[in-house]
């Protein structure tokens, strides 16, 4: 049964790579070491080597071609400006976990010109990692003290349960014109009795101005993979394949579907809507990023909102414009009616001419009746 699935992904593969065509300059193939080989860190600045071997990146990274981040970058102004808050595991020199420092590299990679900042919230263990949901409302509330404008928080780890204050914190971003980002799940937030929507799981989940983002699978990545569905998904993106860096910046690629890698990707790909587009709100940049997505690759139904992301589509579409109302059309003054000098005398002669005919015809009925009298006298 292996060997089968084995078979067929490898055939999957091959496939894809047919149909996406020969790769750009920008996805050449190269080694790196999978993402996930730097799972712990030890942190304390000293660089850590992976556990596993390094692994060629596909000949075609199929996420960032699906996307069109190439092309994307070569209209934009790649994040200039503006600021993307990283609320994960951590990506300093501290951080005890990978994910942090996948997202942010991510990040990095599309938005190169993008100011990212740390706010960890995730408390590693040995046997399981939880998120900090306090540590996380007082991350949002540090944020939401300074200008918001041109703010985008990627919250790569959604909480797990509604701590005090959380929904406020993000009410707050977003009022000021922040976008808040989050992804759809995240591992920690079902267990096997829980229903099959995991929307009232991942917190915060109060605010409809949220970006809930899905991860949807490739060409390359694994068919049978599936993510926990989310009915309030807004977008999705791809992740396996996808280039990244390690804290300590060594070049590796993801080789999962994760929504937590998914929001970092639509995060950095809002950073490229903003910074070509400095003058937009929040709801502006949202509404471009929902209205260019690409439609459904692969599977997931409703619990993929609108499609998957377009950046390039985004940055170049033209805006539908609303349909041209008719203008009112002025209408013509009437024309102005000719003086007629002889109009009175020949109204005069009309009447005088009826008065005359009837009198006329009342003779001519009369007439015998009188000849009649006179001929009896």
């Amino acid at each position: 049964m292996t060997l089968v699935r084995s078979g067929i992904a490898l055939a999957a593969i091959v496939g894809g790579l047919t149909m996406l065509g020969s790769p750009g300059p920008a996805f050449a193939a190269e080694e790196r070491a999978v993402c996930k080989a730097y799972e712990k860190n030890t942190g304390g600045g000293v660089p850590q080597k992976p556990e596993t071997q390094t692994a060629p990146v596909p000949k075609q990274v199929a996420p960032f071609a699906i996307m069109r981040i190439d092309e994307a970058q070569q209209v934009s102004k790649l994040g200039q400006g503006v600021r993307v808050a990283v609320v994960d595991s951590g990506y300093s020199t501290k951080a005890q976990d990978y994910h942090g420092t996948v997202a942010a590299g991510l990040i990095s990679q599309i938005a190169p010109k993008a100011k990212l900042s740390d706010h960890p919230v995730l408390k590693v263990g040995e046997e399981k990692s939880t998120i900090e949901a306090k540590q996380m409302v007082a991350e949002l509330r540090s944020l939401a003290k300074g200008n918001a404008k041109g703010l985008i928080v990627d919250i790569g780890l959604p909480a797990t349960e509604r701590a005090p204050g959380l929904d406020a914190a993000v009410d707050t971003l977003i009022k000021k014109g922040a976008v808040v980002v989050m992804a759809a799940d995240w591992s920690e937030v079902v267990t096997d009795s829980d229903p099959l929507d995991v929307a009232s799981k991942a917190f915060p989940n109060a605010n409809d101005s949220i970006v809930t983002v899905s991860a949807s699978g490739t060409s390359q990545s694994d068919p049978d993979f599936k993510v926990l569905p989310n009915s309030k998904t807004d977008v999705t993106a791809p992740t396996y394949g996808a280039a990244s860096t390690t804290l300590f910046g060594y070049p590796c690629w993801v080789d999962s579907i994760t929504t937590s890698f998914a929001a970092a990707e639509v995060s950095a790909v809002l950073a490229l809507i903003w910074s070509t587009n400095p003058g937009w709100s929040a709801d502006q940049v949202v509404d471009r990023l929902y209205s260019t997505t690409s439609g459904r690759e692969g599977q997931g139904g409703r619990y993929w909102g609108a499609g998957v992301v377009n950046a390039y589509a985004a940055l170049t579409r033209p805006p539908v414009e609303e349909a041209a109302t008719v203008p009112e059309v002025e209408q013509a003054p009437m024309a102005r009616e000719e003086v007629d000098p002889l109009a009175t005398v020949r109204e005069n002669a009309i009447w005088w001419g009826i008065v005359g005919g009837g009198a006329l015809g009342l003779g001519l009925v009369l007439r015998p009746l009188f000849s009649r009298r006179k001929g009896t006298m």
